[in-house]
């Protein structure tokens, strides 16, 4: 693909062009879609009111906090520091995956016979530069068909085995490959072929439409928008600010307890989402994902009035809040291998207008919606008081949202990364990050500095080894220290939120009587930047 500066449109502009060319629109398609566009161009110019924490929660209840001894969410983290291969990405797919459920990966949390439901993002397909259709835009269908395949492979072909790939395609329409529907699975790609046609070289979803999953995994695919009131069951769930809501899901998205006997029923949830931007709430993620299964097409579609068309946000967000508390995933597997800085589209009526992406070459993982879209968040190089959705979740009771307990593997990786980013792709000035500040109110934070002075010794105090550390965040410091953790033999063994500059803690090392230990600390900060000390050995006598 060139350079990254080739590939890349500078955040700071926009690259449209005044005609409809390529995939002829339905006209009730693009009416529904002409508002979505003019309605997220008014709220990037004026913002939305009321985003920040303060002003979305004032006489709400208060902030939640986490219990102690609460068990840390897992959010698994691979990349690459160039674009990977189409066989490298399963690779970097398993590692995440890995992370967050151990060796025996999908196997830990699917077994044959189960019924699973993978939601995908296919919002906008036929959006981008001709022979880039979708990139940026929708759920990588490498990813997918890799999930769906190792999915296929532990639940088999007989018995309740069942497999679905799902997402609204803006159409009332059954058929989720309808050729005539720009928004179809049919046009969701990868495309390797130029002009704006799908073909048969180009990695699809469906190329030919026959409403089944390519490359062999055999799911079939439904369009969220053709699922009728009938075939949906009612969740009725109470939220701080719009109070009772009432969601109503396909039933095959029911758990077999709710099923009770039904064959429509949902054991394994997986969410796959996109790493970009969104011109309403920020950054769209695991959360947001649940819009699409929402009933009633052109509601979705304009959002249904919540947040724009009433001003205030928070009806919008309570109610995403309420679709993930009626059934939220089981697992999340996110597609950071780019990143849209215009997103959730292009923020242009032009389909053939240019996608602003990067290449990320990342993927993140997990079991918690809230921890990856906070994760998300700061890979975006956002204020997480910026961005109010994982802070609505986390007061709903969904997930965690604090840097500081959040079990985000791979160390400094993630940090690493985010400064690779930094380097590699201009933002809106020198130095600037890549996404641009402001995006739906989203707010770029400039602390991209690890933790210093980070180090550890070790002294035997009577039976008790004690661990004497330090640590410190540069100056000017936008992010304050999060949490210590102390490895052993490159696990953790434990973890401290207080007295984080330094002081000593006691270690048992009844385990390891009579062995060479290596220990070392890590320093977290709450913008998830994290320096390692110096790894030592210690012989446990």
């Amino acid at each position: 693909m060139g350079t990254p500066e080739e590939n890349v449109q500078d955040a700071c502009s926009r690259d449209e062009k005044p005609l409809l060319r390529g995939i002829p629109y339905a006209s009730d398609i693009y009416r529904r879609w002409e508002k979505i566009y003019n309605d997220i161009k008014q709220i990037a110019a004026g913002g939305v009111r009321g985003t920040t924490i303060e002003a979305l929660y004032e006489n709400t209840r208060g902030p939640r906090e986490v219990p102690p001894g609460h068990p840390l969410p897992v959010v698994g983290f691979s990349c690459m520091t160039r674009e990977p291969a189409d066989d490298e990405i399963p690779g970097l797919v398993d590692e995440a995956i890995r992370q967050v459920l151990g060796p025996r990966g999908l196997s830990a949390l699917i077994k044959k016979g189960d019924r699973v439901v993978i939601k995908v993002n296919i919002v906008g397909p036929s959006h981008g530069l001709p022979g880039e259709k979708g990139r940026g835009i929708v759920s990588d269908p490498r990813i997918v068909r890799y999930v769906a395949g190792k999915v296929r492979e532990i639940i088999g072909f007989g018995g309740t085995a069942d497999l679905k790939v799902v997402d609204a395609t803006f159409s009332p329409e059954k058929d989720p490959s309808d050729r005539n529907n720009p928004m179809s699975f049919h046009y969701a790609r990868l495309q390797r072929s130029g002009g704006t046609s799908v073909h048969e070289n180009d990695i699809c979803y469906d190329y030919d439409a026959d409403g089944v999953l390519d490359g062999g995994s055999g799911a079939t695919l439904v369009n969220l928008d053709s699922v009728p009131h009938s075939e949906r069951f009612l969740t009725v769930v109470d939220e701080p600010i719009r109070g009772r809501c009432e969601v109503w899901l396909p039933k095959f998205l029911r758990t077999r307890e709710q099923a009770q006997g039904d064959p429509d029923y949902c054991d394994v949830y997986i969410g796959i989402p996109v790493f970009k931007s969104h011109g309403f709430c920020g950054m769209t993620g695991a959360l947001k994902l649940h819009w699409g299964t929402m009933l009633g097409a052109l509601e979705k579609q304009e959002h249904a009035g919540y947040g724009f068309g009433t001003g205030d946000i928070r009806l919008f967000l309570d109610y995403l809040c309420a679709m993930n508390r009626a059934r939220g995933f089981d697992l999340v597997i996110m597609d950071a291998l780019t990143g849209n800085r215009a997103g959730p589209m292009n923020n242009s009526d032009n389909p053939d207008a240019r996608t602003d992406f990067i290449l990320v070459n990342a993927i993140l993982c997990s079991r918690d919606s809230v921890a990856i879209d906070t994760v998300e968040t700061l890979l975006g190089g956002f204020r997480p008081d910026s961005v109010p959705l994982p802070e609505a979740a986390f007061r709903d009771g969904i997930g965690i949202n604090r840097p500081a307990y959040i079990d985000l593997k791979g160390f400094d990786a993630f940090f690493r990364h985010k400064r690779w980013l930094r380097e590699t792709y201009p933002g809106c000035g020198p130095g600037s990050y890549p996404l641009q500040s402001g995006i739906g109110n989203a707010k770029t934070h400039e602390d991209f500095n690890a933790p210093e002075n980070v180090s550890v010794t070790c002294r035997k105090d009577g039976d008790v080894f004690m661990f004497d550390y330090t640590a410190s965040e540069p100056a000017p410091c936008n992010h304050a220290l999060a949490r210590i953790d102390l490895l052993v033999n490159g696990t953790v063994v434990q973890r401290l939120f207080e007295n984080l500059t330094g002081g000593s803690v006691p270690v048992d090392f009844g385990e390891f009587c009579n062995q060479v230990v290596r220990y070392r600390i890590a320093a977290w900060d709450m913008a998830l930047n994290c320096t390692l000390s110096e790894e030592k050995e210690l012989v446990v006598a």
